[in-house]
């Protein structure tokens, strides 16, 4: 993503140690993640905290769990909170409520496969007060775990503009050529996006100033030579007139598609020669190819779906 892929669904399973008074009970957890729009994901989980001590308050439960920035590609942080209901093993007959919240490090080095360390605050909410109204009772402590990730589904990298559901635009009718007023245009636009190659990525950016993310990077360029783009992918990628999904059919400027499941999640700038820029989350802006000979670069062809022609 080459930085790694970030993809749409997950099977996690954690292991940890909760820092309490008395013997630390040890956190075993499987969940199944899903990135829901943008930064957001959405996860499932059932676990068993076991407390080896004498008075055996282990906890078994299950819950939900928010979080922000999961799922991107590379080595990077994400936030992660949550809830889930547990009953005890012996002792109190009295449902707790687990409440967490916090910080992780996620390290995805390829498209399946993600490792992630985190650190979090867990409560054990005895009467359902949350984090401000504890009573003695209530443990509560820092919790360290790891996680490992089996991932599916293929989100785009970067992710940028918007993963909402959206049909995957036919390659069938070609765009009629450019005019030489339109190709000269063209390039003026790719030029305008090959100079801010390095910018960093930033979800929902648009400028220089702030970074770009993909749709951002094609909004930037276009409004930068007049032309008016829609801002989010999905409807880029409506934008136009179809391009065959042949790169021998394609023009420098063309909006490339790419999409998994059906849905719309990442768009480029097709600059000449096979080569589309794009801005993603590992690297920014910078430039890939449409080939196969490279598992980062086949990983595009594969979900490449089709161009867009805005120009005439």
């Amino acid at each position: 993503m080459p930085g790694t892929l970030a993809a749409q669904r997950a099977v996690d399973v954690q292991l940890g140690n909760w820092s309490v008074s008395g013997p630390d009970p040890t956190l075993y957890s499987a969940s199944l993640w899903r990135k829901l729009t943008g930064p957001v994901g959405f996860n499932i989980r059932g676990l068993a905290l076991i407390d080896d001590g004498p008075l055996d308050a282990s906890l078994f439960g299950a819950g939900p769990e928010v979080t922000l920035f999961r799922g991107s590609e590379g080595l990077s942080p994400y936030a992660v909170g949550g809830l889930s209901l547990a009953v005890r093993s012996a002792g109190s007959a009295d449902v707790a409520v687990l409440w967490n919240a916090g910080l992780g490090l996620e390290a995805n080095p390829n498209s399946w496969f993600g490792l992630a360390l985190e650190v979090s605050r867990y409560v054990e909410d005895n009467g359902f007060r949350g984090f401000w109204d504890l009573r003695d009772d209530d443990r509560k402590g820092w919790m360290v775990s790891a996680r490992i990730s089996y991932r599916w589904g293929g989100g785009a990298p970067g992710g940028g503009g918007s993963g909402t559901s959206a049909p995957v635009y036919s390659s069938s009718g070609p765009a009629e050529p450019l005019s030489e007023a339109g190709a000269m245009l063209a390039y003026d636009i790719v030029d305008t996006a090959i100079g801010v190659m390095g910018e960093p990525y930033k979800w929902g950016g648009t400028s220089t100033d702030e970074g770009f993310d993909c749709s951002g990077l094609v909004y930037y360029a276009y409004a930068a030579h007049g032309v008016t783009v829609p801002r989010v992918s999905r409807e880029q990628a409506g934008a136009g007139r179809s391009v065959p999904r042949d790169v021998a059919k394609l023009l420098p400027g063309d909006i490339l598609v790419f999409a998994s499941n059906g849905s719309v999640n990442h768009v480029g700038l097709y600059v000449g020669n096979g080569r589309f820029i794009h801005a993603t989350s590992s690297g920014g802006v910078k430039v890939s190819e449409l080939e196969t000979a490279d598992p980062y670069n086949r990983w595009w062809v594969e979900r490449w779906v089709g161009a867009r022609r805005v120009l005439r």
